[in-house]
């Protein structure tokens, strides 16, 4: 991720509505921020989120400036080796709020934290040090998608094909929310949503788009017994009785490739239950 662009967001630093016709979603963002904590720190700084960070953003989340939160380690990286180890995600109703007024945000972090805004962030600043930071907008989420402690999290980064951002866009709602949609109802995972990159943005961005599956847990990521080798054919079929599979295949790789792909163990989690029930775009 040494490639991402840090960009300003006016917010601390998940995931997860349904989706209607284009035009009449509101687009919600998301900001991920990759963090470096390094071993011998996790402890201390574990602590430190789990009580203070987290009071603060429970008032965030009661107060409306964000919609949900979620701290995530990395369990299994792709490749190249990432140069961070965790992830902290926060979705937005609509976009990320203007920043706080100093006096008022020094006012809400000493009524959480006991710190100022500065010694808050000097402590952050003892234990962890940002990466990057990507700014992305959510296009869909299967219904009912939630996120908890303890469940993990297998998220992919897609380049889209040159001058089909359009075509990856209706495929996304027309083929993967729904299939993805009856996947989470029939309990094969938790949860489902699919963003699109904003900033960093380019030739040069690391991947134009997310995609990420909830399970329950390890087992469920890496389970021990091979499932059917026909459940997504069977899955398609039962779903566009009179479209083709192969079809539906080669529109995948015409439209996207994936350049990584990471498992992630769920930390802690605010505002779930009210980011399920948010608009997905």
């Amino acid at each position: 991720m040494t490639r991402l662009v840090l960009i300003t967001v006016a917010a601390a630093s998940l995931l997860f509505g349904t989706a209607t016709a284009f035009a009449q979603q509101k687009i919600n963002y998301r900001v991920s921020t990759y963090i470096k904590i390094a071993p011998d720190k996790e402890v201390a700084g574990m602590e430190f989120i789990r009580t203070s960070g987290m009071k603060l953003i429970q008032e965030m989340v009661s107060s409306g400036r964000l919609a949900s939160y979620a701290l995530l380690r990395l369990a299994y990286s792709g490749v190249p080796a990432a140069d961070y180890n965790y992830v902290q995600v926060i979705d937005f109703d609509g976009a990320p709020p203007e920043a706080m007024n100093p006096a008022t945000r020094d006012q809400l972090y000493r009524k959480t934290t006991g710190l100022s805004y500065a010694e808050y962030q000097q402590k952050l600043a003892t234990f962890r040090s940002v990466v990057g930071t990507v700014l992305s907008r959510v296009e869909a989420r299967a219904p009912g998608s939630q996120l908890a402690e303890g469940n993990y999290v297998r998220t992919a980064g897609w380049k889209i094909t040159p001058m089909r951002g359009g075509d990856y866009g209706r495929y996304l709602q027309k083929m993967l929310l729904p299939l993805n949609s009856e996947a989470v109802k029939e309990g094969r995972f938790v949860g489902w949503n699919a963003s699109r990159t904003s900033y960093p943005a380019g030739s040069g961005a690391a991947y134009d788009a997310t995609t990420s599956h909830i399970f329950k847990d390890l087992a469920s990521a890496l389970p021990t017994t091979p499932s059917s080798p026909d459940q997504e054919q069977a899955s398609f079929n039962k779903l566009f009785p009179e479209q083709s599979f192969k079809t539906f295949e080669d529109e995948n790789w015409a439209v996207r490739r994936a350049v990584r792909v990471d498992l992630w163990r769920v930390v802690t989690v605010a505002g779930q239950g009210r980011a399920a029930t948010n608009s997905s775009r």
